[in-house]
C-alpha cells in the first residue's frame, strides 16, 4: 500500500536528484571565480547543493516520522491509540478511485503536449479542450469543438498579430499556410 509517508520521502529524493541534476549542469560552465567574477555555474551549484540538501533533509524527516511517533506512543501509558501524525502518514495515499481521475486529466495533456511538436501548439491545444470538456465537463463533443476552435482562433490572433510572439506551429500548420 502506498502511503503519505512513501510520497513525502520519494518527493525529497526526487527533489535530491533534480539538485545533483542541477550541480552537475554547473560543473560544467565553472563553480569558482574568474578574474571577472564567479563563473556561469556559481550561483546554480550552490542553489542545487541546498536543493540536493533540502530534498535529503525532508526523506530523512517523513522516513523516520512514523518510527518516532511509534516509540513515543509505546512508552505512553495510551499507547494503543495512535497519534494524529502518525494515521496522517500511514493512510493510503490514493483513495479508491483516484488514479482514474488523476489518469483522465494527465494522459490528455501529455498527450497534446507530445503532438505539439508536430502538430502545433494551437491544434493540439484544440484537441486537448475538446477531449477533456467532452469527458471531464460532459460538454457535447460539438459544443466543446466550437469553444475550443474559437478559443484558439483568439490566440492565434492575440499571440501572432497584435503580441507578435511566434508560438509553435509544429509540421502541419506551415502546409497549410499558417506560419
Amino acid at each position: 500500500m502506498l502511503t503519505r509517508r512513501h510520497m513525502e520521502v520519494g518527493t525529497g529524493l526526487a527533489l535530491s536528484i533534480f539538485g545533483a541534476v542541477v550541480c552537475y549542469g554547473s560543473l560544467e560552465n565553472g563553480i569558482g571565480w574568474a578574474e571577472t567574477g564567479p563563473t556561469a555555474g556559481y550561483f546554480p551549484f550552490r542553489i542545487g547543493a541546498i536543493i540536493v540538501a533540502l530534498g535529503l533533509a525532508i526523506a530523512v524527516r517523513y522516513g523516520l516520522t512514523g518510527r518516532r511517533h511509534r516509540a513515543a506512543a509505546l512508552a505512553a501509558a495510551d499507547a494503543s491509540s495512535p497519534t494524529e501524525t502518525e494515521a496522517d502518514f500511514d493512510r493510503r495515499f490514493f483513495e479508491a478511485g483516484a488514479l482514474k481521475r488523476i489518469a483522465s486529466v494527465f494522459v490528455p495533456t501529455a498527450a497534446a503536449a507530445a503532438l505539439i511538436p508536430w502538430l502545433g501548439l494551437y491544434i493540439a491545444a484544440v484537441l486537448f479542450l475538446v477531449v477533456s470538456m467532452w469527458i471531464l465537463g460532459r460538454v457535447p463533443l460539438w459544443k466543446g469543438a466550437l469553444i475550443s476552435v474559437a478559443l484558439m482562433a483568439a490566440f492565434y490572433l492575440i499571440f501572432e498579430f497584435w503580441f507578435q510572439v511566434p508560438l509553435e506551429k509544429g509540421v502541419l500548420m506551415p502546409l497549410v499556410g499558417l506560419y
